[in-house]
């Protein structure tokens, strides 16, 4: 299925991924909805988020979730371990010996002149195991490995596997949702491997995933409007919507469905004279204060920045929307604990909100003038006495 590029502006990074059109793995540009930052912990890159990944030789196209890559992972060791004689051992790590299969790490006595490790076995039995062949200071010291095929089913790409059968390593180079699950691995010395994972009765198809989506969505009043297709396990729904709150609950239950590795929301809104002046009155009206707010309004989009005090802040500007006709609301906001209020003055024509910032006072809110702008850059003057002043009111007549 084409999915159209449009809908992921944002160049997200560069990964080595198998692809299927050239049958070898190569360089892919990976193209995000929202700006990440890789580095980031997982918090912050939400899981099942769509990737329009494009292979740089060919143009193919893949869609791959954000949880599918190894790198976006909080804890890219979770459930992987180290081969026995690859690399420094520490207590607590996961370790795979050739005689003694998978055991942890209980503890390692480097002291004694025959360095030891004790390792606790999976039936709980303790051994004791020399450390004389081990290499020290090795480049690979600190690569975790999954093992494969008992864990294969959680495979990311970018993982470094270990097969225990064929005792080889490499590297997941890509995954396949087709009918069941497989995963792609590049072995040290290049060789391409497509390995079936173990047939789950439990797997859902597309076209279950079809139907349970079209059930679970049954009772919504715009349900004879969406048109929804499973493909490789990503959803595409196609719908008309009313307005953000709609948006939101349709997200929900298909957040909710199990097995959907991500989706990808084709929202038509219906048109609506919103502009971001009306956006930022809104969020006034509801109690919302943001300093130092902008907002700018792109497709329907609402992108807002700017600082806060109060935690619930970011949850309330959801609240305050929801009944406007917006697809998504992307905020780039912080929270500053410093922030004052010195003054606020609501009146019917005008709304005007002094705070302090560290050692700057910010002017936020409206007024129906230029002059009258002006006029409130004295009052917060005077009532600050001090001279950084960053007036951010907007003129709305």
């Amino acid at each position: 299925m084409s999915t159209d590029a449009s809908l992921f502006p944002i160049h997200f990074f560069d990964g080595e991924i198998f692809c299927e059109k050239c049958a070898q793995v190569r360089e892919f540009k990976i193209f995000s909805q929202e700006k990440y930052n890789k580095h980031y912990s997982k918090s912050e890159i939400p899981p099942n988020k769509p990737l329009f990944c494009k292979c740089k030789e060919c143009s193919n196209t893949v869609i791959y979730a954000t949880n599918e890559f190894a790198e976006l992972q909080e804890e890219p060791t979770l459930g992987l371990c180290k081969i026995w004689g690859t690399g420094n051992l520490e207590a607590g790590d996961l370790v795979f010996h050739p005689t003694e299969d998978l055991c942890t790490v209980e503890s390692v006595n480097r002291i004694s002149s025959t360095p030891q490790a004790t390792l606790r076995k999976q039936n709980k039995e303790k051994i004791e195991i020399q450390l004389g062949a081990l290499p020290i200071g090795e480049q690979n010291a600190g690569v975790f490995y999954r093992l494969f095929p008992q864990n294969a089913v959680n495979a990311r790409i970018g993982d470094q596997i270990y097969h225990t059968e064929t005792k080889r390593v490499g590297v997941v180079a890509g995954l396949e949702f087709n009918g069941g699950q497989a995963i792609i691995i590049r072995f040290e010395n290049g060789e391409l491997a497509k390995c079936p994972c173990e047939k789950s009765p439990h797997y859902l198809t597309d076209k279950i995933l079809e139907l349970n989506t079209r059930w679970r969505c049954r009772d919504l009043p715009y349900s004879q409007n969406l048109q929804i297709i499973s493909h490789s396990k990503v959803l595409h729904v196609n719908c008309w919507l009313p307005n953000f709150n709609a948006v939101c609950e349709l997200d929900k239950i298909i957040l909710s469905i199990p097995q959907v590795r991500c989706f990808i929301m084709h929202v038509i809104l219906e048109k609506a004279d919103v502009s971001s002046n009306d956006i930022y009155r809104e969020l006034m009206r509801k109690c919302v204060h943001i300093c130092h707010c902008n907002i700018e309004l792109k497709n329907q989009e609402a992108y807002i920045t700017g600082f806060y005090s109060a935690k619930d802040t970011p949850k309330n500007i959801y609240r305050a929307l929801q009944k406007l006709s917006i697809k998504k609301i992307n905020l780039d906001i912080r929270m500053r604990p410093d922030i004052k209020t010195i003054k606020t003055i609501n009146e019917s024509d005008y709304f005007i909100k002094i705070s302090k910032m560290g050692k700057e006072v910010h002017i936020d809110g409206w007024v129906k003038s230029e002059k009258e702008k002006k006029k409130a850059k004295w009052k917060a003057f005077f009532c600050s006495f001090c001279f950084r002043i960053e007036n951010h009111l907007l003129v709305i007549s």
